[in-house]
């Protein structure tokens, strides 16, 4: 079902799940540098997916390689896609080389056809393996969605966020605390790194009370 059409009662629950968690959680701390605006600007879409008696590999592959074949800068093209997945493997381990898989096979398939990927293929689940000591291990934290996800984000999205740049300043190197406030902002590293490190900090400054929002937003899905 894609959101907007007449709701199923499972689907229109799934869907407020995932809206509430984008809300409050990603949105409210900041977590995501670009999912606010495509929601805003309705440039976020999202489908639930049922298991079907065919093969849900195959469902999946199919529903990845139907966005890659979406032509570019079109009105109707979303910035970032989300496949939910309630029917999905309890495991997330098991989820993410699904994903992982599917992601492959969907960008074979319409390489066959003379086309190109146009999205990065991420998955998400409820019980995502995280830690908090270093800013790589704690992405999990953020992939800990309400239901088993495959997150697709257009390639032209990242690209024009990797090409963003702070314009150039003066820094006077006597001035500690100047100097201090610009090495703060990490402008250097790959895209990936500098969101990872931003919300690590985001996260530590904030434990408490993202650890009982996320647990608050993930508690429904054992009932849905």
């Amino acid at each position: 079902m894609l959101e907007g059409q007449l709701p199923h009662t499972k689907h229109q629950k799934v869907l407020e799940e995932n809206r509430q968690w984008q809300m409050q959680l990603i949105e409210a701390f900041g977590i995501c540098p670009f999912a606010k605006q495509c929601r805003q600007q309705g440039r976020l879409w999202r489908q639930v997916l049922d298991r079907p008696e065919a093969s849900f590999a195959d469902t999946l592959t199919h529903a990845i390689a139907a966005h890659h074949r979406q032509p570019d800068h079109s009105e109707i093209t979303p910035e970032i896609a989300l496949l939910l997945c309630p029917d999905a493997s309890a495991d997330a381990a098991a989820f993410e080389r699904l994903v992982r898989r599917c992601g492959d096979r969907a960008a074979q398939l319409v390489r066959s056809e003379g086309l190109e990927p146009r999205y990065y293929v991420v998955a998400f689940h409820p019980l995502m393996a995280f830690s908090s000591a270093d800013p790589q291990k704690l992405v999990g934290f953020w992939r800990r969605a309400p239901h088993p996800t495959v997150q697709l984000v257009h390639i032209a999205t990242l690209n024009q966020l990797r090409t963003e740049r702070q314009p150039a300043k003066y820094v006077d190197p006597a001035d500690l605390e100047a100097v201090q406030a610009l090495l703060g902002q990490d402008i250097s590293g790959d895209l990936a790194d500098r969101i990872a490190l931003a919300n690590w900090r985001t996260y530590h400054a904030n434990e408490v009370d993202l650890l009982a929002r996320s647990a608050q937003l993930l508690v429904t899905s054992d009932n849905s």
